[in-house]
């Protein structure tokens, strides 16, 4: 199942994507007004069993503008060096040389996050080294501390594609300022939408791309993941609590334009295409100048 966010007209609402239609969840008496309070919500599956209904009312896809499918809670926890070849081709930078005992996490700023075709916007001023990094990631649908690995998949709603925008030069300032790196205004694009576990499993086997102006930049598999989704959750919920809408982005695999010979960053007018095979492609355009 496809959950979506999207704004029809002068009003935001969410729904299941059917095909070429999205439903409307304000159709529904009671209905939560957002996806995170979907999540939040005691019973997630009676809402969404309403909403794909055939006789439920649905909008086209191409008369509604999708938005992020669903506001984090809190700051996403994101994941380092979780692809084996990703980490080859960054250790001249990061100084990481064997793979880690376990994930390497960071928060990235919940502030940074954007939906389908909106601007990825950076201020020159700021940053010159805009870098991509097409990811996994997992939406939280059930509230869990000191979550095992065996348990961990019953607390994961579903997926979604994230494009993990990253400003190298404060990225790899003073060593390491990942956090400012990583959290800048427009540099947490999420989208299309959210699919259910019942759809992806462990979300294995799923290839990731990602293009720049149409030429392919990163090729993968989530079989090539260090640390599969439940290792991940266990470690991000040792000691803390995950709840309902929240994001972990899982890693990104080879392919980033740091590592290239010569180094390729973004530029103004660039189209950034993030995609992960059974959730959809996630498009944004790059535009260069100080914030509107």
């Amino acid at each position: 199942m496809r959950v979506a966010t999207y704004r029809a007209g002068q009003e935001n609402s969410w729904g299941v994507v059917r095909g070429d239609h999205v439903s409307d969840a304000r159709e529904l008496r009671d209905a939560p007004r957002t996806v995170r309070e979907l999540l939040e919500a005691t019973d997630h599956s009676r809402w969404l069993t309403a909403l794909a209904d055939p006789a439920a009312r649905t909008f086209p896809l191409k008369e509604v503008q999708l938005l992020a499918p669903l506001e984090p809670r809190q700051d996403l926890i994101a994941l380092g060096l979780n692809y084996g070849i990703h980490l080859d081709e960054s250790k001249g930078v990061t100084m990481q040389t064997a793979p880690p005992k376990q994930p390497i996490l960071f928060g990235k700023a919940a502030s940074s996050v954007i939906g389908p075709d909106a601007e990825i916007r950076f201020d020159p001023k700021v940053t010159t080294e805009v870098d991509w990094e097409v990811e996994l990631a997992v939406v939280i649908g059930r509230r869990g501390r000191d979550i095992t690995t065996a348990a961990a998949l019953e607390h994961v709603f579903g997926y979604t594609v994230a494009n993990d925008v990253s400003a190298r030069d404060l990225q790899f300032l003073d060593s390491r300022q990942w956090y400012r790196g990583k959290s800048l205004d427009t540099f947490g694009p999420l989208g299309p939408w959210i699919v259910t576990t019942d759809e992806l499993g462990d979300a294995r086997g799923l290839r990731l791309t990602l293009r720049v102006n149409r030429v392919t930049k990163q090729d993968a598999s989530t079989d090539d993941l260090i640390f599969g989704i439940a290792e991940i959750i266990a470690s991000a919920s040792s000691g803390r609590t995950l709840h309902p809408g929240d994001v972990i982005l899982t890693g990104t695999p080879e392919g980033v334009g740091f590592t290239r010979t010569p180094p390729e960053f973004l530029r103004g007018g660039d189209v950034v295409e993030a995609e992960v095979e059974g959730i959809g492609v996630l498009r944004n355009r790059v535009t260069v100048g100080p914030e509107r």
